[in-house]
C-alpha cells in the first residue's frame, strides 16, 4: 500500500514523521486529522464533509495550510487511485505543524501534510449482532471541537476502565459536570427515550463526528424523531437502546455500560432499523 508524505508517495511501512522538521508536529502536539473510508466503489465516504472538517480544524486553530479543498481533494484521489486494487481502505488524512521558529513553539510556515493508507478493518460481526459494552471514565479532551493527535485519555481508559470491566472501549464522562455524559473515545454516543433518539449537542465540548452527522440526517429523513441533549450516567438506567457512530463502526448498538445494562441487554429495534438505513445509503452512495 501507499502513503503519502509531503508531496511524494512511499510505502505505508515506510512512512515516518520527520521530527527535526516538524518540531511543531512531534514535538509540540500542533497537528490535525480526520479518519475516512473508501466504499467498495472506489468513493470515499462524505469526503466532503471530510475536507471541510480538517479547514475548519485549521482555521480554529491558527494553522496555514498548504493546499486549498480542491487542491487537497486531488491529493485524496490520487492517493486511492494508487491503492486501487487493495479493496476498501482507511485514510488518515494528517496536517502536521511543520518546522519551529527560536522559541521552538510558533510554526515557521505551512503545515506539512500526510496520508496514512491502510486496509479498513470492521469491527467483528458479533458488535453488531451482540452490542458492544462500554466503560466510564471521566475525561474531556483537550479543544474537543478538533480532532488532534492526543488520545491519551483514550489510552489510559483502556489501560484501567476497559480492562476492570471486560468492555470493548471507554465512554468518557465529563469530570467537571455531575456524570454528563460526552463521547465515547473514538465515536459519538447515542441514547433511546421514549422512541427519541437523543445524542450531546454539538456544543464545543465534543466532537462533531461525521458518521454522527449522516445518522441524524437519515433518522430524520425516515421519521424517526431526534433530540441534541444533555443526559448523564444516572439517566442510563431509563434508556431503551444505545448506540455509538464512527467513520470505521458505522452505527454499532450499546447493550451495557459498566453494570447498567442497557434496555433488555440486547441491540434494539430502533437501533437495528437505523443501522440498516445506513448500510442501504452506504450502498447507493
Amino acid at each position: 500500500m501507499f502513503s503519502y508524505a509531503n508531496g511524494k508517495f512511499i510505502l505505508t511501512e515506510e512512512l515516518a514523521l520527520p521530527i527535526k522538521e516538524d518540531i511543531t508536529g512531534t514535538i509540540r502536539g500542533f497537528r490535525i486529522f480526520t479518519a475516512c473510508r473508501t466504499l467498495p466503489n472506489g468513493k470515499v465516504f462524505r469526503l466532503e464533509d471530510h475536507i471541510d472538517r480538517l479547514f475548519n480544524f485549521a482555521k480554529t486553530i491558527y494553522m496555514e495550510l498548504p493546499h486549498d479543498k480542491n487542491e487537497l481533494k486531488e491529493v485524496i484521489q490520487e492517493t486511492i487511485v494508487k491503492n486501487k486494487e487493495e479493496g476498501e481502505l482507511l485514510l488518515e488524512i494528517i496536517y502536521s505543524g511543520g518546522s519551529a521558529n527560536l522559541s521552538g513553539v510558533a510554526p515557521t510556515g505551512k503545515a506539512i501534510l500526510y496520508i496514512m493508507v491502510l486496509p479498513l478493518k470492521m469491527p467483528p460481526a458479533r458488535w453488531y449482532e451482540k452490542g458492544i459494552k462500554l466503560a466510564v471514565y471521566p475525561y474531556q479532551r483537550q479543544w474537543p471541537e478538533i480532532k488532534f493527535l492526543n488520545y491519551v485519555g483514550a489510552v489510559i481508559a483502556h489501560q484501567t476502565v476497559v480492562k476492570k470491566y471486560e468492555a470493548d472501549d471507554a465512554l468518557f464522562i465529563s469530570p467537571h459536570e455531575k456524570k454528563i455524559i460526552l463521547e465515547g473515545t473514538t465515536f459519538n454516543f447515542f441514547i433511546i427515550k421514549n422512541g427519541v433518539i437523543i445524542t450531546h449537542p454539538a456544543d464545543g465540548k465534543i466532537l462533531p463526528g461525521i458518521t454522527r452527522k449522516v445518522a441524524l440526517e437519515l433518522a430524520c429523513q425516515r421519521g424517526i424523531k431526534t433530540k441534541e441533549d444533555y443526559f448523564s450516567l444516572d439517566d442510563l438506567l431509563e434508556v431503551e437502546e444505545a448506540f455509538i457512530t464512527s467513520s470505521t463502526r458505522n452505527i454499532v448498538p450499546v447493550v451495557r455500560v459498566d453494570d447498567i445494562v442497557i434496555g433488555s441487554g440486547q441491540p434494539g429495534e430502533i437501533t437495528n432499523k437505523l443501522a440498516r438505513f445506513f448500510k442501504e445509503y452506504q450502498a447507493n452512495y
